[in-house]
Parts: C-alpha cells; sequence; structure tokens
C-alpha cells in the first residue's frame, strides 16, 4: 500500500495571478513521486484547474473576486478541511508556505508536514498587506520557528531559518528545468549588435523591472546599438504598469515586450540575446535564470537569496547590489561590465552551461521523495 501525501499550494501554473517557478516545481516533482498516493489542494482562480499527472487535486476558496480574497479564503478552507484530512494517519503532508496565504491549521501538524519556502518575506508582508500584515507576518515567524522539517532551494533561507530553529531538520533542495532538445549558439561574438533579455513574470515590484528599466536608459545612452527584450507571463495589471512606464522612457523604441511566450518563443528569445538580466527584489530561485544559462549567456543580477544559488557569481555571471538606492547603477555597472568585455562574455556563457546541467528534475525529486520517506518513518 502506497502512502498518502496531501500538497498546500494557493498557487499553481495555471493561476493567472502568481503562476510562479514554485508552483511549477510543485507540479514537476509531485508528478513524478510515483510511490505516494498523491493530493494537491490549490486555490480556486477564473482560469481553470489542470491537476498535475497522476495526482488528484482539489481547489478551495473563492476565485472570483480577486487574487487577496482568493488567497485568504484558500488559506480559511484549507485549515478548516485540514482537522479532518490529517486526523487519518499515515498522511503526510508538504506545504510551500506563503505568509500571504496562512494556513494556520497546519502549524498543528508540524512532525508529519515538510516545510517547502523559497524565501522569506519578513517585514515586506507588513508593506503589502497593510492591516492584514502583521497576522500574517506572525505566522510566518511560528512556522520558522516551530517547524520541524523544511525544504528550501537556496543556501540564505537556510542560514536565517538555521538561526531562528536551531534544532530544525533542513534539506537544500535546487529547482530543475526542463532542457531544450536542441543545442545552445556556439558563437554570439559575430552579431551587430547586442541584446540583453529578461524572462520571467513581470511582476515589477517583486522581479524590478523598474530598476532595469531604469539601467537600460543609462546604458542605452552609451551603447547606441543595445536593445532589450523583456519577455514573460502577463496580465492585464502588468500590461497596464509596463506601458504606463515606457511611455517616456527615453529609448522605448529598442525595447521589445513579448507577454506570455510559449516556450518556443522562450527559447528563440534566449538564443538572440548575449546577457541575460535579472533585477529582482526578491527570488527565491530562478528558473529563468537556470534557463538561460543552460543557452550560453552569463547573468547580471541584483544578489537575492535565490540567485546567489542558481547562478555562480564572476563564474556564470555578475551578482550587483539589491538595496534599492544602488540596484540601477549596479545593473548598468554590470552589464556594462560584460558588453566591453566579449572574450569575458563568452567564457562565461560556456561555464555557464556546464553549470547550468546539474539542476535537473530527476535529482530534486530523488531529494525530496527520500525526505519526505525518512518524515513519514519518523512519525509513526
Amino acid at each position: 500500500m502506497r502512502p498518502n501525501l496531501l500538497h498546500l499550494t494557493w498557487d499553481s501554473p495555471d493561476n493567472p495571478w502568481c503562476g510562479g517557478g514554485g508552483a511549477f516545481r510543485d507540479y514537476k516533482i509531485l508528478e513524478q513521486l510515483q510511490g505516494w498516493d498523491r493530493e494537491i489542494w490549490s486555490g480556486r482562480h477564473p482560469s481553470g484547474s489542470i491537476a498535475p499527472l497522476g495526482v488528484v487535486r482539489r481547489d478551495l476558496g473563492i476565485g472570483w473576486m480577486g487574487e487577496f480574497v482568493s488567497r485568504r479564503t484558500w488559506g480559511i478552507s484549507a485549515s478548516r478541511l485540514l482537522r479532518q484530512k490529517m486526523s487519518a494517519p499515515p498522511m503526510i503532508l508538504s506545504h510551500t508556505v506563503s505568509p500571504w496565504a496562512p494556513v494556520w491549521e497546519s502549524l498543528a501538524y508540524q512532525n508529519r508536514t515538510l516545510n517547502v519556502i523559497h524565501h522569506i518575506a519578513g517585514e515586506e508582508i507588513l508593506r503589502r498587506l497593510g492591516p492584514f500584515g502583521p497576522s500574517s507576518l506572525r505566522y510566518e515567524r511560528q512556522i520558522l520557528a516551530q517547524g520541524r522539517y523544511f525544504s528550501l532551494s537556496n543556501r540564505s533561507t537556510a542560514s536565517r531559518i538555521r538561526e531562528i530553529n536551531p534544532t530544525a531538520r533542513i534539506e537544500l533542495i535546487p529547482i530543475g528545468f526542463d532542457p531544450p532538445t536542441f543545442p545552445p549558439p556556439t558563437n554570439r561574438l559575430g552579431r551587430d549588435h547586442a541584446t540583453l533579455v529578461f524572462l520571467g513574470r513581470l511582476d515589477h515590484r517583486m522581479k524590478g523591472l523598474d530598476r532595469l528599466f531604469a539601467s537600460f536608459a543609462e546604458l542605452a545612452v552609451e551603447f547606441s546599438s543595445l536593445r532589450l527584450i523583456v519577455a514573460g507571463r502577463s496580465d492585464r495589471t502588468m500590461d497596464a504598469w509596463i506601458s504606463n512606464a515606457l511611455q517616456a522612457h527615453p529609448a522605448r523604441s529598442r525595447i521589445s515586450i513579448v507577454p506570455n511566450p510559449s516556450d518556443e518563443q522562450k527559447y528563440q528569445i534566449l538564443d538572440q540575446a548575449d546577457i541575460f538580466c535579472v533585477a529582482s527584489r526578491f527570488e527565491g530561485w530562478c528558473i529563468a535564470a537556470v534557463e538561460a544559462q543552460s543557452r550560453g549567456l552569463p547573468v547580471v543580477a541584483t544578489r537575492t537569496d535565490g540567485l546567489m544559488d542558481s547562478v555562480s557569481d564572476t563564474h556564470t555571471g555578475i551578482l550587483v547590489s539589491n538595496h534599492d538606492e544602488e540596484a540601477v547603477q549596479a545593473m548598468a555597472q554590470g552589464i556594462r561590465t560584460l558588453l566591453t568585455d566579449p572574450n569575458r562574455r563568452e567564457a562565461m556563457g560556456r561555464e555557464a552551461v556546464l553549470w547550468a546541467k546539474q539542476f535537473t528534475w530527476e535529482a530534486a525529486t530523488k531529494a525530496t521523495d527520500s525526505f519526505l520517506d525518512e518524515i513519514r518513518q519518523s512519525s509513526r
């Protein structure tokens, strides 16, 4: 008889309000955990519901009143139903923890719960949630302090949790990616112009698009043929912000926006670029940076938790300050360094291809399976 696994996550790849790399990770690993009977509880939203292969999906909460209501009602519903579900061992729980969608009841089952955390939100919760912030911040802090088992994608988050909770069992499990079957370009040096590219969800605050646009404005004065492509998951709110932000941009004619590209388009975009740029304020990992490196692109990125592990600083890219007052100038200088040294750019790109090969879904699934089985054995 196979053991039972319930995974909690408000997000999902089909979620129009988020659909981030963490959700993609959940689906890829759940599909490959075939030694378990798997169920996933996701947040309800207006864009359909696709379950991971071989996994039962249940959508909870109210999905037609916007993201905030969806997150909160999902957490309330999940807490209520969890009391019934977990009363029948040997159910094991895995939970992609989010203070934006707290499941308070999960705190009662920490001896049977694998907490998946990509980054710690901290005081940012108060800025974004206003009067709801203190409760959500308290929830995050309680999870970090009371959790027994943590699956993390980066060392920075692991260090912070060890300071708070020194007896916790922590496993670093890097996120994988799906490489294309065709090889990356072998020589970018013969091009008559350089192209910068960003790929990711077009969330200007989290992904730092405001910083990237400001850096490009500075660089465009120095490099008259430089271009920027910004591609990724978008919605009407994100489209509106970008349109407004670029309305008076001095180099608007050299910026291309590609919303919601297909996988085929994504790799076409990466293969026509020279440098991958990401100015994120928060990043638990950054699958897009690994995808870019797999195509031979060096990376210039802010020094966030996830990017410090998904990019090898000075070898496959350049990491720069993540402080708001420094990031624009630091990004511009990092990009400038590679634009003016094409040989270094090519050498970093070659090393990036080798670096990216270590991040596989097979490795992530194997490590997760072993950790879940450890929890199951210890909870008997």
